[in-house]
Formats: C-alpha cells, structure tokens, sequence
C-alpha cells in the first residue's frame, strides 16, 4: 500500500491587508488524489479519493467506474475531509466504508448520500481500523482493528449494518508474518466463507493474505506493484485497485 502517513487537513491561514482578515482555502482540487479501497454494485466500481489537498471543506468524492474499471464516469461528493484512507465495501444496495484516520463508520448512497457517520465503541487509542467487508450470510459488516499494543494481533468484529457502533461477536487473532509499523492490513473482502485481505509482511512486501472463515490461513500471494490500495469481487474476479486509478483483475476464485 506505502500510504503516507495519517493525513490532517491543514487550515492555511493568509492575512489580507491590515485587516487581518481571515482566508480559508476551500478549492476542491480531487484531480491529483490517489484513489482507495473499492466495491462493485450494479455494474459499477466504486471508491474514493485520498483527499492530498490540505484544503478546508469537502474534499472527498464518491467515485464511480465504469464496469471494466477503466474509466470515471461519475462522481458524487460526501461532504468530508480529513478521513485519509478509506476501507469500503458494499451490501448489494448501498455502500460502507471505514476511516483508517479515525475509525469513522459511514453508510452512503450509490449517489453519496451520506446515511450515517458513526464511531464504533472499541478503543481507537489502542485499536487500529484495518478493513471493512460485508457478509451476506449473516447480512452484516466485519470490522477489522489492529491491536496497537501488540501489532501482530487482530480483532474481527461482526456488527449490524444498521448500528455497526454496537457490540457485536468478536474473533482475535494473530499474524506474525505482517508488518508491524503503519502498514499492516488495510483491506479486507469476503466471499464464500472465505476472507481476502491486502497487507504488506516484515519486509514491507505487499501480499494477499487468503484465510478461513476462522482466519486460518490457507495461502499468500505476492503483489509486485506496492501502489495496491484496495479489493473487491465482481462475480468469481477479484479485483485490485491501485492509487493512479487503476482498477485491474488479479484473478479468479
């Protein structure tokens, strides 16, 4: 993934004049922005951008492919800043996503229409957002975090779309092999009792990590292009997203 560090907006202050008049900088400048994690619905790709600007007022997009993955053909915007990298995924119907920045919870329409933004109870000093994925047996998201205290622990939690703030059951478990410093995993989909999550391992490696719906896992698989920023199933086809705005098969499972 070899994301930048957390991201804060940055208010820039400009004094005009000598009336000290206060100048916020609120141009939407998305062209430049990397691209993050991705969801196929309804013959769609969608995602968002890593807002790079540094200016004030909404700043991220809700940004949608065509169905190849190839080209923008629309764009609808959240009304956010500030939220960094964003995990997402989707129920069939509308889209989820997780702040890797803060751990914020939102729910939005395929046209951006924002349904909530809620923070889940866990301890955000001590666990990490690290993915987001919908499970359609259970209808209900997954929710991964990153033990702070010890890196190479992880906590899963299964919560309802409608209040992913609540408790809900919970699995932890360990990777020894990954990456202890920002990295990490910071993505995660799901298919057939199955979970596929992008990390990157001790050598700062970019991997897919294929597990068990125990998060056993079952193989690795190594992504040479460390610009891999998210995932997400159309049919049988994984795809992977990558920060120029590329979408891409990797392949079929």
């Amino acid at each position: 993934m070899k994301y930048y560090s957390v991201f804060i907006s940055i208010l820039v202050f400009l004094i005009v004049g000598c009336e000290d008049e206060l100048t916020i900088n609120t141009n939407k400048d998305t062209y430049y922005d990397d691209i993050a994690d991705i969801c196929y619905i309804n013959d769609h790709f969608f995602t968002t951008n890593y807002d790079l600007s540094g200016n004030s007022g909404s700043q991220i997009d809700l940004i949608r492919f065509t169905t190849d993955g190839i080209n923008v053909d629309d764009a609808f915007d959240l009304g956010m800043n500030g939220q960094g990298y964003l995990a997402m995924t989707s129920d069939g119907s509308d889209v989820y996503m997780q702040s890797r920045f803060n751990g914020a919870i939102i729910k939005s329409s395929l046209i951006g229409e924002r349904a909530y933004m809620k923070w889940d109870t866990v301890d955000v000093a001590k666990w990490f957002s690290s993915g987001i994925c919908y499970l359609p047996e259970k209808d209900s998201l997954l929710l991964l975090y990153r033990n702070l205290d010890n890196r190479t622990e992880y906590w899963a939690r299964i919560v309802s779309k409608s209040a992913p703030h609540a408790s809900g059951s919970n699995r932890t478990f360990n990777l020894d092999f990954i990456d202890t410093t920002y990295y990490g995993i910071w993505a995660i989909s799901y298919k057939d009792s199955t979970y596929y999550m992008l990390g990157a391992d001790t050598l700062i490696g970019d991997k897919l990590i294929i597990a068990d719906n125990q998060f056993n896992i079952m193989n690795i698989e190594n992504i040479t292009d460390s610009t891999v920023v998210g995932l997400c199933f159309k049919a049988d086809d994984l795809y992977l997203s990558y920060r120029s705005r590329r979408i891409e098969r990797w392949g079929s499972y």
